[in-house]
């Protein structure tokens, strides 16, 4: 099988070729009519709306899938879960068994396609707060095993060595190894109490649609304590949460961004925003200034 990585257009357009495959060869097997498959993103994972079906194949094509905080068949379960108790979130596709499927080396999910609204919408803080709270809420009784929030430093260690981050400067490495050292040094003390937590509800985990917001993207569904789920929300969320350790919030934000820029600079040239969150976050670490204003993945 071709490599899915790599730095050049060439790479890019065969990991896009490989998916399609894998999602319309998933889709014939299972009699699903496929006229127009079209990739809805390509950051992370392939995203392909398998047109006239509203159905969306979650294709693994990530560039670091060997990180063990990342699951396609935990977040399956977990969002199958959520979804029978009428949680707000995206369900996986009801109409056709939703996976895992192995097509040749790649897994690959089916999620029902849920439309966003098309026009830019606010996002109120209280919204935000009152449909994670929900999540969080319907989470307790999550019979299934989940991984310890923490083990993504790890993940971030492996991933910031060098045969994994060939392109990310010495310095920058070093840099980067020595704020999960800290981290993993200073963050045990602090977390007194687990709980199962989405993982990463950051802005682009959400669709905003007629209804609401729903979340999505529970590949790093885990334990942790909720400010880890909090460090990924704007500060006017947080209000609406009661008796928090903001300071513990501060910690995990920079949690989150080192564990983001390591995944990045794995391969920083596979999207415009992988760059960008690779050298964003970079600087956050660092309290260096951003180029210009923007809203920083997390």
């Amino acid at each position: 099988m071709p490599a899915l990585t790599g730095s050049d257009g060439r790479a890019a357009e065969e990991r896009s070729r490989l998916a399609l495959e894998a999602a319309e060869g998933v889709a014939a097997w299972l009699g699903v009519g496929v006229d127009q498959p079209a990739i809805l993103s390509d950051s992370n994972n392939t995203i392909v709306l398998l047109s006239p079906a509203p159905i969306v194949a979650k294709v693994g094509t990530s560039h670091f899938r060997d990180a063990e905080l990342e699951s396609l068949t935990r977040e399956l379960a977990v969002a199958a879960y959520l979804t029978r108790l009428g949680a707000p979130v995206v369900a996986p596709a009801h109409a056709v068994h939703p996976g895992p499927h192995r097509w040749h080396n790649l897994t690959l999910t089916l999620w029902q396609y849920t439309p966003s609204l098309k026009e830019e919408v606010a996002r109120e803080p209280a919204e935000i707060a009152g449909v994670l709270s929900a999540v969080h809420e319907a989470l307790v009784g999550y019979p299934g095993e989940l991984p310890r929030f923490d083990i993504e430093l790890a993940d971030a260690r492996r991933l910031l060595l060098a045969d994994r981050s060939p392109t990310l400067p010495l310095s920058a490495r070093r840099f980067l190894l020595g704020v999960v050292d800290e981290l993993q040094e200073t963050l045990p003390p602090r977390i007194a109490d687990f709980r199962p937590l989405h993982g990463s509800p950051h802005g682009g985990n959400w669709i905003y649609t007629a209804e609401g917001p729903l979340l999505l993207d529970f590949e790093t569904a885990c334990l942790g304590p909720l400010e880890w789920d909090l460090a990924a929300l704007d500060d006017a969320a947080l209000e609406f949460f009661k008796e928090i350790d903001l300071e513990l919030v501060a910690q995990l934000r920079r949690m989150r961004s080192v564990c983001v820029a390591a995944k990045c600079w794995v391969e920083p040239t596979r999207a415009s925003e992988v760059r960008d969150a690779a050298h964003v976050h970079l600087k956050l670490l660092r309290g260096e200034p951003l180029d210009r204003p923007t809203r920083t993945p997390s």
